[in-house]
């Protein structure tokens, strides 16, 4: 039954998958990939990259509008257009409009 789950799982199946496609639980699906020596993939998705939208938001944070003016001007709300931003590298200023300083 290992190698069936190992095999499953280096096809792209993610744990939850493996688990449905053997009909056990997500526990007993993970310790067989352990116990059959597989390297588990890191959790949590894949990251989120930069895109066309993020380089425009991007452009209008650089002229000087703040998060909620970027928000009014485009309708997209301010934790999308943030999280954008940090995923396109911007480097986001503090409340008074100045780069942030650097946590020591």
């Amino acid at each position: 039954m290992s190698v069936d789950v190992a095999a499953l799982y280096e096809e792209g199946f993610g744990i939850r998958s493996v688990a449905e496609e053997i009909g056990r639980s997500y526990t007993t699906a993970r310790r067989q990939l352990l116990a059959a020596g597989v390297k588990l993939r890191p959790s949590g998705g894949r990251p989120l990259q930069a895109d066309p939208v993020a380089d425009y938001l991007a452009g209008l944070y650089r002229r000087g509008l703040s998060l909620r003016a970027i928000e009014a001007r485009t309708g997209y709300r301010y934790w999308v257009i943030r999280t954008r931003l940090l995923a396109a590298g911007v480097e986001l200023r503090d409340r008074h409009g100045r780069p942030r300083k650097a946590v020591v």
